[in-house]
Formats: structure tokens, sequence, C-alpha cells
């Protein structure tokens, strides 16, 4: 796995270009407009709920993707292995995904993923870029990092601690499309 680090993020490329086009399919036929099952984040964490956040966000099960997904889901606990060794769950079989399809005009302002409740918390976001035409604008930005996160090719991941604050700037041009998985485990100590 080739790894670039920075900014307490983890990116790698994971898929291809065909790849992404089947997940894509797979999750296009699999995808619900329903708020996820209880016990799975709703919006993130209550911090982000009422942010100014432009898009259609959707969910999917992970079950039916588990084949196709099973390389990028690997390489997101390797990084927390070898990187952060946080307690997660990573009970794939029962999680939801989010699938994010930000058009012109979409984006995401600045907001963290992690919660401060007692229950399950966002320990890790990953984010696996699906968009299969280049698209302008929508960069990651991810606090204490000046610059954006090189995170727009088809296929390429990124993984970082879900307490960082990030935003995804406007789509100037084409469709930005991501699925998240974030890495829940028992809250904060």
């Amino acid at each position: 796995m080739s790894v670039n680090q920075g900014a307490g993020a983890i990116m790698f490329d994971c898929f291809t270009i065909e790849q992404v086009k089947e997940i894509n399919k797979v999750i296009r036929k699999n995808i619900s407009q329903n708020p996820p099952r209880p016990n799975q984040q709703e919006d993130v964490s209550s911090s982000a709920k009422n942010l100014n956040k432009i898009g259609k966000f959707s969910y999917v099960d992970c079950g039916p993707l588990m084949e196709l997904l099973h390389p990028w889901l690997y390489k997101c606990q390797l990084v927390n292995r070898n990187y952060y060794s946080y307690d997660i769950n990573w009970d794939f079989h029962i999680e939801v995904l989010c699938y994010n399809l930000y058009g012109i005009g979409g984006k995401y302002e600045w907001h963290i993923d992690s919660n401060s409740t007692e229950g399950p918390s966002p320990k890790l976001t990953c984010l696996l870029n699906l968009s299969e035409e280049p698209y302008e604008g929508g960069d990651l930005h991810i606090v204490g990092k000046n610059e954006k996160q090189k995170f727009n090719s088809s296929g390429s991941s990124i993984v970082f601690t879900s307490l960082l604050s990030h935003k995804v700037t406007p789509v100037t041009k084409g469709e930005r499309i991501t699925l998240t998985y974030w890495g829940e485990g028992p809250a904060w100590r």
C-alpha cells in the first residue's frame, strides 16, 4: 500500500476507474433515502447537523458491497493499526455507509465527525472517491493543513481522525462523489 501522510490524514490509491464504476452501479441499486438504523450515525454528529451542507446524501448498507469494498475496508483497518491504534468495532456486516453526491455548488462547511455522547463514537473518517469524471472545486480541507488535500482522483482514499475539523469547498464543475465509512468504537475517554 502506497501511503501519503499529511495533516493527520493518510491517503492511498485503492481502485481503478472500472472498479469505481462497478461500485457505483451496486450502490445505486441498494441506496436508501431513509436514515440509518438505530445506533448508527444519523448525520455524522449533532455538531454537523445544522451546518451548511449542499448535496445529495444517501445511505447504503455495507453488506451488498462487501466483496467490492473489501480491499478499501481492509486498508482502512491497516491504516488504523499502523497509524492510530483506535479501539474500533469493525462490524461491516451491520454498518451503513454514506453516499455523497456534490453537484455544482455542492459543499460542506467546517465540521467534525466525532461526538461527545456516551455511546459509540466515530474515531476514524474514511472517505473513498467514487467520482467517475474529473471535477473542479470540491476540495477537502482539514484543519492544521494550509493546503487542500489531494483527494480528487477516482479510486483514491483518505483516512483521518474524526476529531479533526474539515470541510468540502463548493464544486465548480462536474460532480464529486464520495463514500464515507466511520470507524466507530467506544466513547472517547
